[in-house]
């Protein structure tokens, strides 16, 4: 079961800091150099230097960015920069965005939730990892002691019952002004409210015992969690210890869940870039994919409105939007016309890829038809990833890539459909949209 437990969370001082602009930042991950720089300018305490640390000259074990981080994070918590919750807390973390000229408002709990392995336990996971990212958290995690961001997950909720505690004991609702309130530099508005009433607390932990948990995003946080539980407690303990029942601290991550019905759970398509590609002919291609799909030709203009549009007429089936390049330059439209066909190209390895769009272009399109091996693909220096529509259009344009794959986003359902049966998703299968902003509490793990 999925257990999850109140903190003495720590958050920054609002007697010290009085923009939390300017101090939060999105995840370590989507930080680009130069944003990184920008967020280094921006404040002297900005949790950048804690997540995404600079390499310096002269660093070696003993002094680098990872004890850096520590050193900021004790020196901050000395200086009252970062305080401490005098008692534990559950937090509300609310994000209010618009998308597509709609607002949208996404609620979900920060809490602490028990370590469970994927293999065995009732959280579960949709996305394979690497290890150079696990090694860098890990590296982190043990020079600080800490979590500075929440793992992003989401939960079935079908009798609305946490909702309502969301939306009518820890939220607008109440009537109780948030601690934490900004708009960040994308426009996403961030408020935050602890619940610290006992009988609240009690609620959300009762309601939330038997749900699984799906990860949504952090799956390398995760993991890493996974390894600094095993790193804390050592790898010689006895088989006594072992198999000791009871619970510490690096037994629990910090994690935020978000109810799965709830409206703001946008999730965003993530469309494929593909290059070098030998010998490639236009109707080559289009000759193999009439084995499976039915494709139009949509001419050589397509706006961007054009394009999504045929997409999301076809959001229920399996369907795509390629754009070839070179001499070509020429878009077509491609819907799955004999599911029977696909379904016995599959291998047994990524049979449960049929059921998804991404799982199609990767397991067919770009393995049988492209020659980009699936199992490949992850770390495939041929296949770029993005969510802008004109900027892949622009860069196979410009002959930097030859083909473009647009697609429509995956369903919240098919997530916790695969991740169930403990199946993993192609790369970049999912984009969870707006990300969920690093600063906003943090943890002291011991």
């Amino acid at each position: 079961m999925a257990n999850i437990l109140p903190f003495k969370g720590i958050r920054y001082n609002p007697e010290k800091i009085t923009d939390f602009s300017k101090v939060i930042t999105p995840p370590y991950d989507v930080i680009s150099d130069d944003e990184r720089e920008n967020y280094y300018q921006l404040h002297p305490n900005s949790i950048i230097r804690l997540i995404l640390g600079k390499d310096l000259p002269g660093d070696n074990d003993s002094t680098n960015k990872y004890t850096r981080a520590a050193d900021f994070f004790g020196s901050w918590r000395n200086d009252e920069v970062l305080i401490q919750e005098t008692e534990p807390a559950i937090y509300v973390y609310a994000q209010e965005f618009t998308l597509e000229n709609k607002k949208y408002t996404r609620k979900g709990i920060i809490s602490l939730v028990k370590l469970e392995d994927f293999k065995t336990g009732r959280i579960y996971p949709h996305e394979h990892t690497l290890a150079k990212p696990k090694e860098d958290r890990l590296k982190l995690m043990q020079s600080c002691d800490a979590n500075f961001s929440q793992v992003f997950a989401f939960f079935e909720d079908n009798d609305c019952k946490v909702s309502g505690i969301l939306n009518n004991k820890g939220g607008p609702n109440t009537g109780i002004p948030p601690e934490i309130d900004f708009t960040d530099i994308y426009g996403v508005r961030n408020i935050l409210w602890p619940i610290r009433d006992k009988e609240i607390l009690r609620e959300l932990m009762s309601l939330m015992e038997q749900k699984p948990l799906f990860i949504a995003d952090g799956h390398h946080r995760y993991e890493t969690a996974l390894f600094y539980r095993d790193y804390v407690k050592g790898l010689n303990q006895s088989a006594k210890d072992a198999n000791d029942n009871s619970h510490s601290p690096p037994d629990y991550l910090m994690m935020m869940s978000v109810p799965m019905n709830d409206p703001g759970l946008i999730i965003l398509p993530t469309h494929r870039l593909v290059k070098n590609i030998n010998n490639i002919k236009a109707e080559t291609i289009i000759d193999s994919l009439n084995e499976v799909f039915e494709v139009k030709d949509m001419g050589q203009d397509c706006r961007t409105e054009s394009l999504m549009h045929e997409l999301s007429k076809n959001i229920n089936e399996h369907a795509f939007i390629l754009y070839i390049g070179e001499e070509e330059k020429r878009f077509y439209s491609l819907k799955v016309r004999d599911k029977a066909v696909l379904h016995k190209i599959f291998e047994d390895e990524f049979s449960e890829w049929k059921s998804i769009d991404t799982g199609i272009l990767h397991g067919f399109i770009l393995d049988k038809i492209l020659g980009l091996k699936a199992e490949n693909t992850s770390k495939s220096e041929n296949i770029k990833y993005l969510q802008g529509v004109e900027d892949a259009v622009t860069l196979v344009n410009e002959d930097k890539y030859q083909l473009a794959f647009f697609l429509n986003p995956t369903r919240i359902e098919q997530i916790r459909d695969i991740a169930i049966k403990r199946h993993k998703m192609p790369p970049k299968a999912t984009y969870f949209y707006p990300k969920l902003m690093t600063g906003m509490v943090l943890r002291h793990i011991s």
